[in-house]
């Protein structure tokens, strides 16, 4: 495949600036064709909560993309309600999808194979398709109920990725901590996101001998 066409979910957990911050380092990618960007209603009231009250339809959840002109064309706007989308169809030829941030709601629809919504069901595809699946599984403390959908959803063939802070970056700042997860949840999608590396910078611990 030439330019990747990768899928991004929005879900309706906490991360409204992790999601925004993906989208707009996504987009620089080299390898990149266009994002299908998927915004659901639960997502935009946690992005009133997070980011700005005015968010009330995904088209303004676009407009505050901090992106350049020629990156915000990359990106295609999907419904959540339209079920029959072309990323709705294993035929149609995606890349990957990535769910960000990823609720416990739709971890588990996504493990059980219930797909409700655009986000469920171009999950579904990307599993029975073998594409890259990655679910930034964003609740703690865990639930054995959500430890027991991200042992389904990994079986299934999903990557699940928590946003764990890299507490090894160099000055670490929120947009350091968050450019560290998008650069790295890039990777699994075959996206070379620009930026620094956030990689380990310290010593390497030796391995103990017994």
């Amino acid at each position: 495949m030439g330019r990747r066409e990768v899928v991004v979910g929005v879900s309706g957990a906490s991360g409204a600036l992790l999601a925004r911050r993906f989208v707009e380092v996504a987009v620089r990618a080299p390898e990149l064709g266009r994002i299908h960007l998927i915004v659901s209603e639960s997502a935009l009231r946690v992005a009133r909560n997070e980011i700005d009250p005015a968010l009330r339809e995904p088209s303004n959840w676009l407009d505050r993309l901090s992106a350049p002109r020629a990156g915000k064309a990359r990106i295609a706007l999907c419904d959540n309600r339209d079920v029959g989308a072309s990323i709705a169809s294993g035929s149609y030829p995606t890349s990957g999808m990535i769910v960000i941030p990823c609720s416990g709601g739709t971890l588990g629809s996504i493990a059980n194979g219930v797909s409700r919504d655009l986000i469920g069901r171009a999950a579904e595809v990307m599993l029975k398709e073998r594409r890259p699946l990655v679910l930034a599984f964003r609740e703690s403390p865990y639930s054995l109920v959500a430890i027991e959908n991200m042992r389904r959803a990994t079986l299934a063939g999903a990557v699940v990725m928590p946003p764990t802070p890299a507490f090894y970056v160099e000055s670490p700042s929120l947009e350091r901590l968050l450019d560290a997860f998008c650069i790295r949840a890039g990777r699994w999608l075959g996206l070379t996101i620009p930026g620094k590396d956030y990689g380990w910078k310290g010593e390497r611990p030796s391995r103990s001998r017994r």
